[in-house]
């Protein structure tokens, strides 16, 4: 139970009535970061890259967001298939080959035999290409689950595609173990060329993101204020302001900048603790309160931040020196 005054915090909606104050894919500046380089990955025809990162920092949501936009992003010639293997293991090729057709919506995958399941996973795929499809993205998200020995299946899917006279380009995202399979598989080129030509981290949002997140969030004439929290905004106020005793509660539990390190902030987590203030600041009897780092804590009580908080925080680098200028 947390000690703190049980008074700040708010209350839950009443009964039958549900606020969400996220619909759909949160941009964040990490989002759009890995967009911009996977687009880059694939202008200089890499055949795979991959990401990896420590659980809830928003891998699967960028998945989701990078599916939705690179059609438009690519000017309608491009499919993305992504492919889900949480939750298990899968050192078979068989369950590989039925939870990738569970991801793509075929629910009746009955056949046990590997070739007659990768001839239907290809046949899916195909069905999503149009005539100015040019290349299909294949996304493979909690990879660390994957047996290295089923890597092979996907450089069948990756021969599939180029025999159509396709441009593959598979995308691996998992969480830090990835690392290590990458350092197993190394001296297989064939897996390295395909998979993991380059392989970079997908990290938590530094303190100024956050400030970038909730001024997107909040966007144009401060509308997502205006609309959940008109008395405050109708003054002047603007969640942008809520990312002060975010890192105020983030430094009384860890002088971050005295031991030179840097916070990362989960967006799972994010989320979360903006949820908890927001209910705060809609409770009515919270009117002529405003939200400090004591109402901060509450909520990484109350989700579990406070706990897991140093797994995400890293050295700070240090400043990038500009090269000198030749005479």
């Amino acid at each position: 139970m947390s000690n703190l005054d049980e008074d700040s915090s708010p209350d839950a909606p009443p009964p039958g009535e549900s606020l969400y104050f996220f619909d759909g894919i949160s941009w964040t500046s990490q989002i759009e970061d890995a967009t911009q380089l996977v687009v880059l990955w694939i202008n200089c025809d890499h055949c795979g890259a991959s990401f990896w990162g420590l659980p809830r920092v928003g891998k699967s949501e960028f998945a989701k967001y990078f599916e939705r936009i690179a059609n438009e992003i690519f000017g309608g010639t491009i499919v993305v298939i992504r492919l889900r293997f949480g939750g298990r293991k899968f050192s078979k090729e068989e369950q590989f080959l039925k939870r990738a057709l569970n991801n793509l919506g075929v629910r009746a995958a009955g056949a046990r035999d590997p070739e007659a399941l990768m001839t239907r996973l290809m046949d899916e795929i195909w069905s999503r290409c149009t005539p100015t499809t040019r290349r299909i993205v294949v996304i493979g998200d909690e990879l660390q689950n994957v047996a290295i020995e089923l890597y092979g299946l996907f450089s069948i899917i990756e021969t599939e595609i180029s025999e159509r006279q396709y441009l593959p380009f598979l995308l691996c995202i998992g969480q830090p173990e990835l690392q290590s399979t990458v350092a197993n598989v190394e001296k297989n080129l064939h897996i390295m060329g395909r998979q993991f030509q380059e392989l970079a981290e997908f990290r938590g949002l530094s303190f100024d993101q956050i400030t970038e997140f909730l001024r997107t969030l909040d966007g144009q004439e401060r509308s997502f204020s205006m609309k959940h929290f008109r008395s405050r905004a109708s003054s002047g106020w603007s969640i942008v302001e809520l990312a002060q005793p975010i890192r105020e509660a983030v430094n009384s539990i860890c002088d971050l900048d005295k031991m030179n390190l840097e916070l990362f902030f989960p967006m799972g987590y994010l989320r979360q603790t903006l949820n908890y203030l927001f209910f705060f600041l809609i409770a009515e009897e919270n009117a002529e309160k405003s939200v400090t780092s004591v109402t901060v804590l509450e909520s990484f009580e109350r989700n579990g931040f406070k706990r897991v908080m140093m797994s995400y925080v890293k050295p700070k680098e240090a400043p990038k020196q500009e090269p000198e200028a030749i005479q």
